[in-house]
């Protein structure tokens, strides 16, 4: 994937900075000279093709027009991506402004006054002060990898939550049903459920059927003295029995949206593969999964965005938060979490694989637990160890070695 320049201060260098408020349908604009006077405001225009027109002509304009204007925007969810490049497209230079630092310069100011249009003149302040970093805004290929990811991600969730939510029908219903059946929600046990059901009564009374229907979907493989344990426990049940039919109409509804689910998350990982594949990606060579390889390019690339190792270890959130006051106080707390979360938890999965895969992480993971750590600490501990390796095999294009490079390559541009 192309490599880009990192993302510096945001300086005006001499030109007309405006500073837009971003909202879900419209928008706040407010146009400042390099030495701090207003220019124009908007107090609000639509986030339409119109409401930009109206910005060009009554903001933008009046600031100097393409080249001779900077416009800062605040990433408020993904309500600023259209903006964002519909100005681009114009030829405006557009930076992206993470919204803890123009919460906390707002925070700074002595009067509480604050509405669209006195964020939006905060946001110009901000980068003729030199004190705004731009946010990364991702290209192409690497935006198309992030969307597959995370709606992964984000199917995993909700087939995770779908899951939980059967398992408390069940407890409800039927509380003794997992305690026989380690994997309650096998092929088997929702044939039963499907023809059945799951409330105690039902199944003592039907004594010949469930013997025949776990027989016939398990293939033999449940064992009979199973099926005795499962109708005692339903004889000897303190379901509620309250609501039975409908708990066991919510989830065969379930099993169905968990199969549709599944199949969607397939259909994703295929995608996901077959981008990997064209990919000379290094982080192969640590063992891991092309998903979770897949996650930390997506939200990596482009890695020249990191000049060292402690800015990427920083952005993916590792990095130890510190509190210093005077000569007597001076302590490292946890984990800052201020970077990329999604990024974050694929390098903490990664530095499960790379512990019990390698020797050169599993002796960090042990060194740390002889020393009082426990299991998660330790795993946090390799996960920013892990980090430093990514970053140097990303930068240098190189696959993961037990002893590292004596001289380090210089990184790609």
């Amino acid at each position: 994937m192309k490599r880009s320049k990192r993302a510096k201060t945001v300086l005006a260098k001499g030109r007309a900075v405006v500073g837009i408020d971003v909202g879900k349908r419209k928008h706040a604009a407010t146009a400042l000279t390099p030495s701090g006077e207003i220019i124009a405001q908007l107090a609000f225009f639509p986030n339409t093709r119109e409401g930009i027109n109206i910005l060009e002509n009554r903001v933008l304009h009046k600031a100097g027009g393409p080249g001779k204007s900077l416009l800062a925007m605040e990433a408020t969810g993904h309500y600023w991506m259209c903006l964002y490049h519909e100005l681009t497209r114009r030829g405006y230079r557009c930076v992206v402004l993470n919204p803890v630092q123009t919460n906390a310069y707002a925070r700074s100011q002595i009067r509480k006054n604050r509405n669209d249009r006195i964020d939006s003149e905060g946001i110009a302040r901000l980068v003729l002060a030199g004190k705004a970093r731009a946010t990364r805004v991702p290209d192409e290929k690497t935006a198309e990898m992030r969307l597959w990811v995370r709606h992964r991600q984000r199917l995993l969730r909700a087939a995770n939550s779908m899951e939980r939510f059967a398992h408390t029908l069940v407890d409800r219903v039927f509380p003794e049903y997992a305690g026989v059946l380690s994997k309650p929600f096998l092929p088997s046990a929702q044939k039963l459920i499907r023809e059945i059901g799951l409330a105690p009564a039902d199944l003592l009374h039907r004594k010949r059927d469930v013997r025949r229907v776990l027989h016939a979907a398990s293939r033999g493989r449940i064992a009979p003295q199973t099926v005795d344990t499962l109708l005692q426990a339903a004889k000897q049940s303190i379901g509620t029995r309250q609501a039975e039919d409908v708990a066991n109409r919510q989830l065969v509804l379930i099993f169905d949206c968990l199969a549709t689910l599944r199949e969607q998350i397939a259909a994703v990982e295929d995608e996901i593969d077959l981008r990997m594949q064209k990919i000379d990606s290094p982080l192969f060579s640590l063992g891991i999964t092309a998903k979770l390889a897949a996650v930390i390019h997506a939200e990596s690339d482009p890695i020249g965005d990191f000049p060292t190792a402690d800015q990427y270890v920083a952005y993916a959130g590792l990095d130890p938060s510190s509190y210093r006051s005077g000569d007597t106080i001076d302590r490292r707390g946890k984990i800052s979490k201020r970077g990329s979360p999604t990024l974050r938890r694929a390098l903490y999965l990664a530095a499960f694989v790379v512990t019990r895969k390698h020797a050169y992480f599993r002796r960090t993971y042990q060194k740390h637990r002889r020393h009082g750590k426990n299991h998660r600490n330790a795993l946090v501990i390799v996960s920013r160890h892990l980090t430093r390796v990514i970053w140097r095999m990303m930068t240098d294009g190189r696959e993961f070695t037990k002893r590292p490079p004596q001289n380090a390559l210089p990184a790609r541009k």
